[in-house]
């Protein structure tokens, strides 16, 4: 048994079609409620409700930002004009419960439909990813990796969160980095990536110091990835008021609550802040020299240090960082195993409510699906499920934690020799150091 025979059979082209054949087989037949309130909100919307904020924090608490409900009111538009059936199905969806709603003649059609914009931003992702990998075997091998991986035909079309969306723009952002004269291009993408979800932001500051030539050109970048972000919050500020923000109030509230002085949370903390730090430190003094390997690995690190603060059981957060992953073991394969074992910890971390274990099925059969024991139920009878979760929790902070560590030292103490070069660039800037010469 060789997995390397096994894939190389196949070529890049066919890779890339049992990639849409497993994301389709699995789409009409499974679903989370968190899609039933991603398209709920939005159908207010596009119906000329436009205060549809106040109506999500009234009803159900938040929505998610202006990106998201402009583009899931959009494809409800498009696609209520071709299948009426989707229409009525997505009208029912304020009104009816879950259970209701499995009972739907329209509901297989329905979450295809759903799920199919995820499709258009997987391709694109996967297009832009090849751009960045050099040779057939780098893009034949990523092909490989993405067409299989469980966490995102599991977190896009089977859950049904759209987390795969603000990913594309993120790896987007990676590719106009370093592309001459398109600086602009990679902030406004995570402009974009940001008003479908917040957390591409945090890679701005890394592509500012990245494609930035002297100040002039970090202010004038700069405005490229905040002003669109607070136009369209302020346009829905102006209609829907303080209801907009609040989203960004949760997650303050949340990281407050975190917030506290206990010792191994500040120490935490601080390793968070030493990790960005010397990233943003690295590409500010190499940027001169960068290629893609090394952007990845920027990437990652900072994508590491801020999936530290998510909810582990979470699992379609672990999408924005798979993209990073396969693109990084294309040159280390030696950390195919440890993505193999960090998977595992995702999921056996994850699989903890019974609608998001075999209860996603449920769309076939609701009263079979959701009465099968959830990994939860299983452990918690099993072990102590505070002990579990501790385990569990440490052990994925221990190999992502390994895994920074291991970047920093690839980008500080290899053949690379970055040091080497910030004491040139020193040089060049020390006016001391231009009259000796």
């Amino acid at each position: 048994f060789n997995i390397q025979t096994i894939t190389g059979r196949f070529n890049i082209k066919q890779w890339f079609l049992i990639s849409l054949l497993l994301r389709l087989i699995v789409m009409p037949f499974t679903v989370h409620g968190d899609m039933f309130h991603i398209y709920n909100v939005p159908h207010f919307f596009s119906h000329g409700e436009w205060n549809a904020y106040e109506i999500a924090v009234e009803k159900y608490i938040t929505y998610y930002p202006p990106f998201a409900m402009i583009f899931f009111a959009f494809v409800q538009l498009i696609f209520r004009l071709l299948f009426h059936d989707f229409e009525e199905f997505t009208h029912t969806l304020g009104f009816l419960g879950e259970k209701a709603l499995y009972e739907s003649e329209h509901l297989y059609l329905s979450l295809f439909l759903m799920k199919l914009p995820y499709l258009v931003f997987d391709c694109l992702l996967i297009l832009t990813c090849w751009k960045m990998l050099p040779g057939c075997k780098r893009k034949h091998d990523f092909m490989v990796f993405w067409a299989v991986n469980p966490i995102v035909i599991y977190s896009a079309y089977m859950f049904g969160q759209f987390d795969i969306i603000p990913s594309f723009f993120v790896i987007l952002s990676c590719y106009f980095s370093l592309q001459k004269g398109k600086g602009h291009y990679a902030c406004l993408s995570l402009a974009a990536g940001c008003l479908f979800k917040l957390f591409p932001i945090v890679f701005l500051p890394v592509v500012l110091l990245i494609s930035s030539r002297n100040m002039k050109d970090f202010v004038r970048l700069s405005f490229y990835g905040i002003i669109p972000i607070l136009f369209f919050y302020g346009i829905f500020y102006l209609v829907s008021g303080e209801a907009v923000f609040k989203l960004l109030s949760i997650v303050s509230d949340i990281s407050r609550a975190k917030f506290s002085f206990d010792m191994k949370l500040l120490i935490f903390r601080i390793c968070q802040a030493v990790i960005y730090f010397l990233i943003c430190f690295h590409a500010f003094f190499y940027r001169e020299k960068l290629n893609y390997t090394l952007l990845i690995q920027y990437f990652l690190a900072v994508c590491i240090a801020l999936l530290w603060e998510v909810n582990l059981p979470a699992t379609h957060y672990f999408i924005w960082i798979i993209p990073l992953i396969i693109l990084y073991i294309q040159e280390h394969p030696e950390w195919k195993k440890p993505l193999y074992f960090l998977m595992l910890i995702i999921f056996l971390a994850g699989l903890k409510p019974r609608t998001g274990t075999l209860g996603i099925f449920a769309p076939i059969n609701p009263e079979l699906f959701l009465s099968f024991p959830s990994l939860k139920d299983v452990t918690g009878f099993l072990f102590d499920q505070k002990t579990y979760d501790i385990i569990i929790g440490l052990l994925f902070k221990g190999i992502t934690g390994i895994w920074a560590l291991v970047i920093l030292k690839n980008l500080y103490y290899t053949s690379n020799k970055p040091v080497a070069a910030i004491r040139e660039v020193f040089k060049r800037n020390n006016p001391l150091q231009q009259k000796k010469i």
